[in-house]
């Protein structure tokens, strides 16, 4: 399964101007749940000289201030700014993430956040909370998918530390992970959630290919570039579905008849998920095959990479200049998703 990477939060203090109690319950959790972060912080090398830590962990951080490196020197991204503490949560996600868009169609229901704007999904540091929105949710007729995250981004509120919810990772992931975020504190866009991840997706990708190359990891490479095929292969049956269902919304059918063919539209994505699993071999598709697939599962995809290939054009573009790249991206005008 795709996994989700990354969640933007803001966590800001003024709680005397929100207008209802859910919305103070919402900032008190998320200004609790960063408070709770800080204190576990660590610093990286008081983690690695600790006797009390795991061999495994003190490896990990090592390849942390590594990829941190790698990341300030050939990437253009931030990368003396966060990563340099670690913190061990004792749970296996930082935060449980919401997607909702209605029954017919595939407009993701956003909320409003001081500083950030706009974003087209919902994230708690407890998950019973995440559930219970979607039970408010799913009773007003929405389509709901709640996910796990490992790792988000405070875009420069606070320096981010490592997480145990991440710091497992094998290295191609954990440091396609700190790419991704990093690029959200280099580049942001205030209320555009469809750019801010499909920028990060990119630059994270490209970002792991010259670090390998740089490694002279060259088989590491070349099973990283089948990777994004597949991953590929992936998001064009995503976005294969996501048309389909966009013509049945937009069809003026009545509803029975629009339940009907959305319930095949899916199934049939859930058979070529088959077909790959089949071709592919591994476990990275079981999650989609048993999963009940709904509009909220296709928004939750839409957004980390609608804008994937035009930031690539833009790349190729730019002749893999990075600084020009993101001064470019920054003032790319793409079209809502």
């Amino acid at each position: 399964m795709l996994r989700i990477l990354v969640l933007l939060f803001p966590v800001l203090a003024a709680l005397a101007l929100l207008p209802s109690c859910q919305t103070l319950h919402f900032y008190s959790q998320a200004i609790s749940g960063q408070l709770e972060i800080s204190r576990k912080s660590r610093p990286n090398d008081e983690v690695r000289a600790d006797p009390a830590s795991r061999p495994a962990l003190r490896n990990q951080l090592a390849a942390v201030e590594q990829i941190r490196r790698f990341a300030r020197d050939h990437l253009s991204l931030p990368g003396d700014e966060s990563y340099g503490k670690y913190a061990d949560l004792g749970r296996q996600h930082v935060v449980w993430v919401l997607y909702a868009a209605p029954e017919f169609s595939l407009k993701a229901k956003t909320w409003r956040y001081p500083a950030v704007g706009k974003m087209d999904y919902r994230g708690y540091f407890r998950e019973k909370d995440t559930v219970a929105l979607s039970g408010q949710l799913k009773t007003q007729g929405y389509d709901v998918f709640v996910g796990g995250v490992d790792a988000y981004s405070t875009l420069g509120w606070f320096h981010d530390p490592v997480l145990n919810t991440f710091v497992g990772y094998p290295d191609i992931d954990l440091a396609e992970t700190i790419f991704h975020e990093l690029t959200h504190r280099k580049v942001f866009h205030r209320g555009d959630t469809v750019f801010n991840e499909s920028l990060a997706n990119v630059v994270a990708e490209e970002g792991v290919k010259r670090w390998l190359r740089h490694q002279g990891r060259h088989a590491d490479l070349r099973n990283y570039e089948q990777r994004l095929v597949r991953r590929r292969e992936f998001y064009q049956e995503i976005d294969r579905s996501r048309s389909n269902l966009e013509k049945l919304y937009a069809s003026g059918q009545a509803a029975t008849a629009m339940r009907q063919k959305k319930v095949a539209i899916l199934a049939n994505l859930r058979d070529q998920f088959r077909k790959l699993q089949r071709r592919w071999g591994g476990r990275w598709l079981v999650p989609w095959l048993v999963e009940d697939i709904n509009n909220g599962h296709i928004v939750s995809l839409k957004i980390y990479a609608a804008h994937m290939p035009a930031f690539e054009n833009l790349l190729k573009q730019c002749d893999g200049n990075l600084d020009l790249f993101f001064k470019k991206a920054d003032h790319l005008k793409l079209p809502k998703k």
